[in-house]
This record gives structure tokens, C-alpha cells and sequence, in this order.
């Protein structure tokens, strides 16, 4: 990853659709607020990451 990326620990994060695309509200737990945009394929493709990874840590804590 860039060194310029900020890291920040999740609050709380919202979804909603709006219009053509998808709307994901967050907040850091520093008070930090902002929005993402995606579309559809690029949430699937961020689901499928995120199952993976799921599903690895399931597998590790069965070992």
C-alpha cells in the first residue's frame, strides 16, 4: 500500500443505493466521516476479498 494512506479504525458504516451506484457511509472511530462510491461489480469483486479472507481466518481458527 502507498505511504500515503491513512489508516483508520471503523465506527460504523451505512449502505444505501442511490441512483446507478452504491453508497457506503463511514465513520472512523476518530470522528473522521466520509462517503464511497461503488458500483455493483466493484462491491462483488470486494465481497469476494473480503469471503476469502473470511473464510481463511475460519479455516485457521479450526486448526
Amino acid at each position: 500500500m502507498a505511504k500515503d494512506v491513512t489508516t483508520y479504525a471503523l465506527k460504523q458504516a451505512l449502505a444505501a443505493q442511490v441512483d446507478d451506484h452504491i453508497e457506503i457511509a463511514v465513520e472512523a472511530q476518530d470522528g473522521t466521516k466520509f462517503k464511497i462510491r461503488a458500483t455493483s461489480d466493484q462491491l462483488d469483486a470486494l465481497m469476494g476479498d473480503l469471503e476469502t479472507i473470511l473464510d481463511g481466518d475460519s479455516a485457521d481458527d479450526a486448526v
